[in-house]
């Protein structure tokens, strides 16, 4: 795209200014969505060396139980061991409830599934109160996994001092925490375009982000929760 301008001239007579052309580009639909599905598996590509080396450090150091600390199975009443701030343990430390990790991730994996609704319905242009009520479902179940995981923090049998075991499981729900809150933002975002009918003129493209997006958190979730559930 080509625009021509004139630039005034200095006042004198005869001076008729200078003509000057500025060029414009603007990417196309598709070499936008080309760019954008890219900066999105780069992102994915970190989140998950993230990922590998959380689940590394949970089997690392329970492997190492350093000073008999990853759940502290050896500390007796006879025998107490400390806690990070030198109070005695004397007993092992107890395991978190599986349930809540399972019920997360089942959330997590409903939003991505909806959210792949979201994207067939917008590709199919089959109405705006039909994307935008499947993109409100998926933003209902996402505030419902991070409601339960907030609530968890309060309901855990132990604090983040007393062994590698429970400290590594309270980042493990912060990570997930994290996760959760940056899609439900996004799927905020989706649900009030959609409501809007953003996505009436076929722009269902910017949907598949937010799917692809939705599908690596629930895996990303479900394993965590696999590892501290199951691994314990």
């Amino acid at each position: 795209m080509t625009v021509t301008t004139t630039a005034p001239g200095d006042g004198h007579e005869g001076d008729a200014g200078v003509a000057t052309e500025v060029h414009a580009h603007h990417d196309t639909p598709a070499h936008r969505d080309t760019k954008e599905r890219l900066a999105l598996w780069l992102f994915i590509g970190g989140d998950a060396v993230i990922l590998a080396l959380e689940v590394f450090t949970w089997f690392y150091t329970r492997s190492l139980n350093t000073n008999g600390m990853w759940r502290g199975a050896a500390c007796t009443v006879s025998s107490p061991c400390t806690d990070g701030l030198g109070n005695p343990l004397t007993h092992q430390v107890p395991k978190a409830s599986p349930w809540y990790a399972i019920v997360i991730a089942a959330l997590a994996v409903v939003a991505a599934l909806l959210y792949w609704a979201v994207e067939r319905n917008a590709r199919n242009r089959v109405g705006r109160g039909a994307i935008s009520g499947t993109a409100g479902l998926a933003l209902l179940a996402l505030l419902g996994a991070i409601a339960l995981q907030c609530y968890q923090f309060g309901a855990l049998p132990f604090t983040t001092i007393v062994g590698t075991y429970a400290s590594t499981f309270i980042f493990f729900m912060g990570s997930t925490l994290a996760h959760l809150a940056i899609l439900a933002f996004i799927g905020l975002g989706v649900w009030n375009r959609a409501r809007l009918g953003h996505y009436d003129d076929g722009q269902w493209y910017r949907t598949r982000l937010v799917r692809m997006f939705a599908v690596w958190i629930a895996i990303s979730i479900c394993v965590l929760a696999i590892v501290s559930t199951g691994f314990a």
